[in-house]
């Protein structure tokens, strides 16, 4: 014969704990214990932030003269495509306002990086 209860059995023994309002575990149930020495440790930041709120107000300044920048770089299509308008191509806002911008926008955000 094998140490094994059969189902019947099993069954049966249930049926009798449920009436004795007792319980029939199979294996114990581990609790959890809290570690000590890993929940002080978390419970807090490891560094604070390496940018403060003013360093992202002037990158987003810095940002803004770059897109601005863009912005003043782009556009212009002629009525057709075969024409060639030197005059808004090469214009002083395209050649020379919009490259400078755009520097003085990087210039702005290398600053507020290095600021710290």
């Amino acid at each position: 014969m094998s140490k094994r209860k059969s189902k019947a059995d099993q069954k049966k023994a249930q049926k009798a704990a449920a009436r004795d309002n007792t319980r029939v575990a199979a294996t114990p149930v581990k609790t959890a214990t809290p570690r000590a020495a890993a929940s002080s440790k978390s419970s807090g930041p490891a560094r604070a932030m390496t940018f403060g709120p003013e360093t992202f107000k002037w990158m987003g300044i810095g940002f803004a003269l770059v897109l601005i920048g863009l912005l003043l770089m782009a556009g212009g299509r002629g009525t057709e495509y075969s024409e060639f308008d030197i005059d808004k191509i090469y214009s002083f806002r395209r050649i020379t306002l919009a490259p400078i911008v755009i520097l003085s926008g990087l210039g702005v955000v290398i600053f507020a990086i290095l600021k710290k």
